[in-house]
């Protein structure tokens, strides 16, 4: 069964932005900093991949306490995205916890993050906020 979420970043400051994900089931929300990935490349990068082929990506997200890994898998016809909580930045593989998940299509997946950006885009003070280029 294809879900529904959505997906958006709020309120850039100081060089931190709140990541939120939302479906009927679950939601997850996070706090992440703009180092020591770009993670905005990433995700872009990413979604990219996903859309061309059914290759599995990986976007990381730091708090600068545990980081969040966004896996998009593609099969042509149904999507994955599982959201990975790392609490011991992947030296313990077993400390490695699924705290979201999302079947879709591949384009319903792409389009929510691309809303988000787009949003995003909007804010004319973005690389002061982020600390980096908006992508």
């Amino acid at each position: 069964m294809l879900q529904r979420f959505q997906f958006c970043f709020e309120c850039p400051a100081h060089d931190w932005i709140f990541v939120k994900v939302l479906s009927q089931e679950q939601q997850l929300s996070f706090i992440a900093s703009y180092t020591p990935y770009n993670s905005f490349i990433e995700l872009i990068d990413a979604l990219l991949i996903f859309l061309k082929r059914s290759d599995r990506t990986v976007v990381r997200w730091n708090t600068e306490l545990i980081e969040y890994d966004f896996h998009f898998y593609n099969n042509d016809q149904q999507a994955m995205l599982d959201i990975v909580k790392l609490t011991d930045c992947q030296i313990n593989s077993l400390a490695n916890e699924l705290v979201f998940r999302i079947n879709s299509s591949p384009i319903f997946i792409a389009l929510s993050f691309w809303r988000a950006l787009r949003h995003l885009e909007t804010d004319s003070n973005f690389e002061q906020k982020w600390g980096r280029a908006f992508p």
